[in-house]
Order: structure tokens, then C-alpha cells, then sequence
């Protein structure tokens, strides 16, 4: 007889498969053009590794020649480069695709200039649905995705989550496994024993409850974090910015923020690397670890991601960097930066503040800085790219199509890995020295004369773990009588961390009527060594909230912010079958169709802690000068002219900041319910007994 701690977990497992939706969808109104393209758009994403010979799509592409209709592409040059390509052979069907290897990435590069330089989005469609027949699956996605990012015509097209194309980026081996018997066996299985392993039926739909990766996986502290890094919107917003703006692709071309590249990479980074920071707080991890590449690394990693033939390759702790395989990966990399320390020490930055898109694009090792008649693909010789391959342990590739993946080869599960943050932390440490030859703000830079924030309240502050569905059909292989419509639903329901909501009041006295610029930014209150923040030391380590614009009038001025306004952070997004069904009516998710590269709202604030973990907020009125707006994702939200990051896109001096129109807020961060993801989890995975 079992104990009653597993009769309660089991209760527990049934009584929290009534998942509730966190959706309070934000729609948009489409004309019926867009939705006759986002349906056929939608369709070229099912069965990821499959073809639908039933499909619309395959009647289009099996016979379309691209060769045939050349005059539809602006840029003849670049179909007969891909044509060549193809004919020579390309990665073949389910191979694994990185964009980090020089010849996959040639050619899904070359794929995807075909696809961009369509001149109607009838040949677009016809060339994606070609590829999506004849081309590798991986590398099609890849291709087809940037594309759609890129392309005016498909401008606000709704593009489903990565974590539901392909599926086995995200979730570990042991859901694919489950998920595999059950499709075996004709999703017939004892209930009640699949119960205890956590596999339910609902309706028609088979869930499996998901754990994150455990110290199996992290043989260290990081362990701690991996609900954090693992989470299927991190890693998909870490995506999204690389669809925006992929390192191989001209800013001239590209159409962003052409002289602000490099200043959008450091920004980017030193986001994401604070984000980080602030999570590891309340775990008593502290800074993120520095690391040379002559001595051991000390955070291993072994990734239990599911892959096709070949297992993701394990890296131990006190793995030995420098070793006879990256010799000459090191010698490069020694070199790439005491190059740059050498331009540091030499003064080579005559126009610092102009500079910084140079700096930026050295790091990025961006096509920006390549000419453009360059017809060799420079990015073997990347920093980022070598880095990548040195701390992912992984052996050389055994031919141009064959290579033994690790977690830092795809942009998809990067995040997970340790060394990701330890390596991009390195990075932004260089751009940090670099900045200190920056000109720093003085009192006057920022000042607002006449305004004054009197106080800022801050209503409770309370994370949680809370379940969240997400459709992993995908990831399944069916006959053909199956893919003409999907018998059942495979879902994966895993606890993520949420924040209840919550409200900022500023109250502000003005002396003027004006427009004034709002920023607000988390950081660490204390170091996890129990020493206060200085902020001259620590200014790369807030984490900006929110941004807008808001009319000051003579006098006192209440303003209130809901977290659910803050402008850089996204809903959750919903599933393709979601997506049908508005389409129906005419509509589409807002914020997957407009802002789907910001970072996921419920990973706004960091977790706190049972006693309420300390942090502060940084409040900042500036005046507003306005900037013209832009046609691309990232140009729309610039609402002045001012860097990025402002003002903490540079060294400061704390008597500076020190203002009338500054307001540092302390605040506690509670952590309610469940403290540990498993917790919500399966039963098995808590102690069991027999009598």
C-alpha cells in the first residue's frame, strides 16, 4: 500500500490539470488579405519534420522551379549563387542544422535570399513552399522564419512560438520519450499508472507534466536557476532577437537602426546578463563567474535536450579549455582581444559616443564590418562564433554537415548553458572598458529643472510558479491518414514563473507644463556577500522595466503605471490552433503580431524569497525630445533620442544622480505557494514508500 504522500500528490496532479488561461488576449483587427497570407504562412510550420502530401503547400512546391521564374526575384545574382549551391548538394533531410558552421550557414543564407528577394509574396510563398518540400527541415525554419521577420510585405504576420515548431528544442529527452510510447501505443495506456510518471488525458488532448532539468543536467549551483534558463520564453525571445537582427545580414539591407547596431548588441547583452544577475540573487549565486581560457572551466553542463542520431555533447566541471582540439581557437581568440585592448590603450576612439556602433559591431562580428564586395564568409573568424564551439566541448565537426551539437550551436537552447552567460559577460566586460573612456552624464545632462519626484509607492511585489500549456504536436510523426487531421493533442505542462500584478505610483511636482520621458529600472539593493550596491560599480547591473512619455502640468502630477502597461514585455504567446480560431473572425494576437521580440511579461521581476528578497527601483524623469518614428519593430518603440539603456548606458557618478528628478525606491520581492517548480509537479518525483 502506498503512503498517503504519494495519494496526495496524485490528487494534487488531477486537481491541477484544470490549468487556468492566463490570456486577457490584446487583439488586432486584419484585412482579409492578411488573413488569406497568415493562414498559408501558418501551414508551412505544421508537421516540422514532415511532409503533408495532402497539403496545399506541396501541390505548389513539389513542381514550382525556381529557375523557371527568376524575373520574379529582384535579385538575380543571389538565385542562380543558391541555385549553385543546391545543385552542388545541400545539408540533407533530418541532419541537425547550426547556423555556427560555415556551410550550413552558406546555404540557409542563401535560401533565405531567395525567399526575401521575392518580388510578391506569391513567389515568396511558392519559393517557402519549395523548400519546405526539398530542402532540410532545420535549416528551411531558419530560413522561412528570418524571412518573414524581414520582409515588408509580411510585416505584422503573426509567427507561431519557437517552442511549438520545433518542440525538441525545449523540453528534455524524458517528455519525448513518454511522449513517444504513447503515440506508439495508440495513446492506450493504464491512466492510472501513467498518472504516477505525469501523463494525463483531457478530452483529446495528452499532457505531459515537465520538469526542468536537474543536477543531472547542472552538476553545480546553477542547477538553482534552470526554471530560469530553461524557460521556453526566454529561449524563444533569445531567438526573435537573432531573427531581427542576424549577424550575417547588412544593417544597409537589414533597414534598422543603421548607425546603432553595435550600440543595440551591448544594450541587448547587458540586458539579458542583468536579468540573469538579479535572478541568481536570491539564490545566493552571486556575480556570474569569470573564466580564462588557459585554465579548467568550472561549470559543466550536460544537456538532455533530444536530438536526431547524435546526443548533445556533455562538458564536466573543470572541463580543460585549453586543450590540443582548440589550440588554435585560443590562440585566435588571445588575440581578438588584446586587439582590442590595444586599440583601448592606443586612444584609436577619437568620437567615443560615435564609436560605439564600431565597438559593438567588433564584438558582434557583424557583416557591417566587412565590405561589401567581400565574397568570403568571414564569420568562421568570429569571436562569438569560436567561443561558442571552444566552450561548447563539442569535437570538430566530422564533415561539413556532420558535427556533434551542444547546447551553444543553436540560438534555441543556448540560454540553458552556463558558459552562454559567462562568455557574454566576458564580452560585455570589454564594451564596459571601452565606456570608460566615454564621457560621463554631469548634473546639468541630467537634470530637469523645475521637476522634482516627491515619492514613488510600489503596491506589493509577489512571484510564483504557475502552469502553462504549450503544444508540442509538432514533435510527433504521423501516417498519412493521421496528417489529414491530427487525432489528439500532445501538450506539455510545466510550472513557470509568474508575478501577480502590480502598480507603480510616481507622484511628481512640476514648475512647468512639458512632455517628460518615464524610465523605471529593478537592480540589486545588496551584493549576495551582504555589502551594499554602489551604483558607480554596479550601474550595468539594472534592468530596465519600463519607458513612456507622459504631460507634466504645473503643480502635482499622480501618475500610476500597471505592470501590465510596462512596454517592453510581451504576453504569453498562444498556439496555432489559437491563432485559426481568431483568424476566423478576423483577427490576430496583438502582441505576436506587433511586439513579439520583447521579452516575456511574466519573467518581469526576478523570484523573490519567502521573507521578501530586497531590491530597489530606479525612477527618472527626463524632458522629452522627440524622435521620428521608423518602419521596423525596433524603431517604433524609440520614444526620444537618447542611447539605449539610459542613463545607465555608461559609467556613472553617484553625486550626479543624486537629483530632484531621480527617486530610488526599495522594495521586497515575496515568492508565494510552491518555492520549487517540482513541487507542482509529478508525484514520482517525491519520496515514496512501500509497506
Amino acid at each position: 500500500m502506498k503512503t498517503v504522500l504519494l495519494l496526495a500528490g496524485l490528487v494534487a496532479l488531477v486537481m491541477g490539470s484544470a490549468v487556468p488561461h492566463h490570456h486577457d488576449i490584446l487583439l488586432k483587427t486584419v484585412e482579409p488579405k492578411f488573413v488569406e497570407y497568415q493562414k498559408k504562412i501558418l501551414h508551412l510550420f505544421e508537421n516540422s519534420e514532415q511532409i503533408d502530401y495532402h497539403s496545399d503547400y506541396y501541390k505548389v512546391g513539389k513542381d514550382y522551379d525556381i529557375e523557371a521564374n527568376i524575373q520574379n526575384y529582384s535579385n538575380k545574382q543571389a538565385v542562380e549563387e543558391f541555385l549553385l549551391l543546391y545543385r552542388t548538394g545541400t545539408l540533407p533531410k533530418y541532419y541537425k542544422f547550426s547556423i555556427f558552421y560555415e556551410r550550413m550557414r552558406d546555404e540557409a543564407i542563401a535560401l533565405f535570399h531567395v525567399l526575401y528577394y521575392a518580388k510578391d509574396f506569391e513567389t515568396f510563398y511558392k519559393t517557402a513552399a519549395w523548400a519546405k518540400v526539398y530542402m532540410n527541415e532545420e535549416q528551411f525554419f531558419y530560413a522561412y522564419y528570418i524571412a518573414i521577420v524581414q520582409r515588408a510585405d509580411t510585416d505584422g504576420i503573426v509567427l507561431p512560438a519557437p517552442y511549438e515548431v520545433y518542440p525538441q528544442f525545449f523540453f528534455n529527452s524524458e517528455i519525448m520519450h513518454k511522449l513517444y510510447r504513447a503515440k506508439m501505443q495508440n495513446n492506450v495506456f493504464d491512466e492510472k499508472l501513467a498518472a504516477q510518471y505525469g501523463m494525463v488525458k483531457e478530452n483529446n488532448d495528452y499532457i505531459f507534466y515537465a520538469n526542468y532539468s536537474t543536477s543531472l543536467s547542472y552538476p553545480n549551483k546553477e542547477q538553482k536557476l534552470s526554471y530560469f534558463t530553461e524557460d521556453i520564453g526566454l529561449n524563444s525571445y533569445y531567438f526573435y532577437f537573432h531573427s531581427q537582427m542576424p549577424f550575417w545580414w547588412k544593417s544597409e539591407k537589414l533597414n534598422i537602426l543603421k548607425d546603432r547596431l553595435g550600440e543595440v548588441f551591448f544594450y541587448y547583452y547587458q540586458q539579458l546578463l542583468a536579468r540573469y544577475y538579479l535572478e541568481r540573487l536570491p539564490h545566493g549565486l552571486g556575480e556570474i563567474p569569470e573564466f580564462s581560457w588557459y585554465s579548467k572551466f568550472k561549470s559543466g553542463y550536460y544537456p538532455q535536450l533530444p536530438a536526431h542520431y547524435i546526443n548533445y555533447v556533455q562538458r564536466s566541471n573543470d572541463y580543460n579549455l585549453h586543450n590540443e582540439k582548440n589550440y588554435e581557437y585560443i590562440r585566435f581568440l588571445d588575440t581578438y582581444e588584446k586587439t582590442f585592448f590595444q586599440f583601448l590603450q592606443k586612444a584609436e576612439f577619437k568620437s567615443p559616443e560615435k564609436e560605439m556602433n564600431y565597438v559593438g559591431n567588433y564584438w558582434h562580428m557583424n557583416s557591417d564590418l566587412y565590405a561589401e564586395q567581400s565574397n568570403k564568409d568571414l564569420h568562421q573568424y568570429s569571436y562569438e562564433i569560436i567561443a561558442r564551439h571552444v566552450l561548447g566541448a563539442s569535437p570538430k565537426p566530422f564533415d561539413k554537415y556532420t558535427f556533434m551539437p551542444s547546447a551553444l550551436d543553436f540560438y534555441q537552447t543556448s540560454l540553458r548553458d552556463p558558459a552562454f552567460y559567462q562568455l557574454y559577460q566576458r564580452i560585455i566586460d570589454y564594451l564596459i572598458d571601452y565606456k570608460q573612456y566615454v564621457k560621463p552624464y554631469n548634473h546639468n545632462d541630467l537634470h530637469f529643472v523645475g521637476v522634482k519626484i516627491n515619492d514613488v509607492e510600489v503596491s506589493e511585489l509577489v512571484t510564483y510558479f504557475d502552469y502553462f500549456d504549450y503544444n508540442v504536436t509538432n514533435s510527433a510523426y504521423y501516417n498519412k491518414e493521421e496528417l489529414k487531421a491530427y487525432p489528439v493533442n500532445y501538450i506539455v505542462r510545466q510550472p513557470r514563473l509568474n508575478h501577480k500584478p502590480f502598480n507603480v505610483k510616481i507622484d511628481v511636482k512640476s514648475d512647468v507644463a512639458s512632455d517628460a520621458v518615464f524610465k523605471i529600472f529593478i537592480g540589486p539593493k545588496f551584493h549576495a556577500n551582504g555589502y551594499p550596491v554602489n551604483i558607480e560599480d554596479d550601474w550595468m547591473k539594472f534592468y530596465e522595466l519600463d519607458w513612456f512619455v507622459q504631460k507634466l502640468v504645473p503643480g502635482e502630477n499622480k501618475i500610476e503605471r500597471k505592470s501590465s502597461e510596462f512596454v517592453l514585455f510581451k504576453d504569453d504567446s498562444v498556439s496555432i490552433n489559437e491563432i485559426y480560431k481568431w483568424l476566423e473572425q478576423g483577427k490576430v494576437p496583438y502582441d505576436m503580431s506587433v511586439q513579439p521580440d520583447n521579452m516575456p511579461r511574466r519573467l518581469m521581476l526576478p523570484k523573490g524569497s519567502l521573507g521578501g528578497f530586497p531590491f530597489q527601483l530606479f525612477v527618472y524623469v527626463y524632458p522629452y525630445n522627440s524622435v521620428k518614428k521608423g518602419e521596423n519593430v525596433f524603431e517604433n518603440y524609440i520614444l526620444d533620442n537618447k542611447p539605449f539603456g539610459y542613463p545607465f548606458d555608461r559609467p556613472v557618478r553617484e553625486a550626479y544622480f543624486r537629483q530632484p528628478n531621480v527617486f530610488f525606491k526599495d522594495v521586497r520581492i515575496y515568492h508565494k505557494d510552491a518555492y520549487f517548480p517540482y513541487e507542482l509537479n509529478v508525484p514520482s518525483y517525491f519520496l515514496q514508500k512501500k509497506n
